[in-house]
């Protein structure tokens, strides 16, 4: 885009372009403070950081094709469009799509994996694994279907006539999205609810994953703009605008609620002063409350280890002294 170029009422790719860059820049924030914490801590990577990784290297993908798009058209009436501007607009809008599919589909990969690492339960796992089967099948289905939009060879002539309905895939495209976030947000509120700890460290803890709703919402307007965009399917170049800020949206908010509960848990770690050195696990139901998997040290233990060593000298405490620990 032309730095230059004013915002007017026949041009509002400048609005695009600009909050398509600033969403940009607070997912880099965000997943470069999460990889660096996680940089941090000793031992073996988190494997969701690699689905995270490459949700990250699409949405910049996703972010330089939206910018390429529009100063060839997006925001402009699509009459005052040459043919010239008319082939790239389509090519590189088509370029954004399938990031688009990339970035929202390793994302939720990424926090599935995340949440059956916190998990110790067998039955949520289960559930997981099945939730996990149907993202990667409806990935495959939408990957195919945005790779393959219209004939061939000319499959990125998206505003041609001959492609499938667009609108009504990325209306059904956005509603199965919010039926799996919406599993991503009830997921830890199983997890986290049947746990022995206070009410307000339950609220925490669910409300990092609960983030998610903001996507749920910004999925929720996608499918709104495109609806609207029924009565204007003669000048679609204008009158996507605002459907592609929801897209904007969907991609960056994405990932970014996706790095809140793992930027939590790795602070918690360094405050704390206990660096773990593999997954977060959250105890099981009947298990003692921690935010860091330390390995169990008991007395018994201790005894067992001194009592092997011939330089020690043990001395059995005193059955009052021993009722006193006890109390403590």
């Amino acid at each position: 885009m032309d730095k230059r170029e004013p915002i007017t009422t026949t041009n509002l790719g400048p609005v695009v372009s600009v909050l398509t860059w600033v969403i940009e820049a607070s997912v880099i924030i965000a997943v470069g403070i999460k990889f660096t914490l996680s940089l941090i801590i000793p031992g073996k990577r988190n494997v969701e950081d690699a689905a995270l990784f490459l949700a990250t290297t699409s949405s910049i993908g996703f972010t330089i094709a939206i910018s390429l798009a529009v100063p060839n058209g997006v925001g402009k009436h699509q009459e005052t469009l040459s043919s010239d501007q008319l082939k790239p607009l389509q090519i590189t809008l088509y370029a954004a799509d399938i990031f688009l599919v990339l970035v929202l589909s390793c994302v939720q990969a990424s926090v599935l994996i995340f949440l059956r690492d916190l998990t110790p339960s067998r039955a949520h796992r289960k559930w997981m694994e099945v939730v996990a089967g149907f993202i990667i099948l409806f990935f495959i289905a939408s990957f195919f279907a945005v790779i393959f939009p219209c004939h061939l060879p000319h499959v990125w002539q998206i505003l041609g006539p001959h492609c499938v309905d667009q609108l009504a895939f990325w209306e059904t495209f956005a509603a199965v999205n919010i039926l799996i976030e919406t599993t991503l947000v009830l997921f830890p509120i199983l997890i986290v609810f049947p746990l022995r700890m206070n009410g307000a460290r339950k609220a925490i803890l669910i409300s990092c994953f609960a983030a998610r709703l903001i996507v749920i919402g910004s999925l929720g307007a996608q499918i709104y703009e495109a609806q609207r965009l029924w009565e204007n399917v003669h000048d679609l170049s204008y009158h996507s605008w605002s459907y592609r800020l929801a897209v904007v949206l969907v991609q960056g908010l994405s990932i970014i609620t996706a790095c809140i509960p793992s930027i939590r848990n790795l602070l918690l770690s360094m405050e704390s002063g206990m660096i773990q050195t593999g997954h977060l696990r959250l105890p099981s139901q009947n298990g003692a409350e921690s935010e860091v998997p330390l390995d169990l040290i008991t007395i018994g233990q201790i005894s067992s280890n001194l009592s092997r060593n011939t330089d020690a000298q043990v001395t059995k405490p005193a059955a009052s002294s021993m009722l006193g620990s006890d109390r403590i």
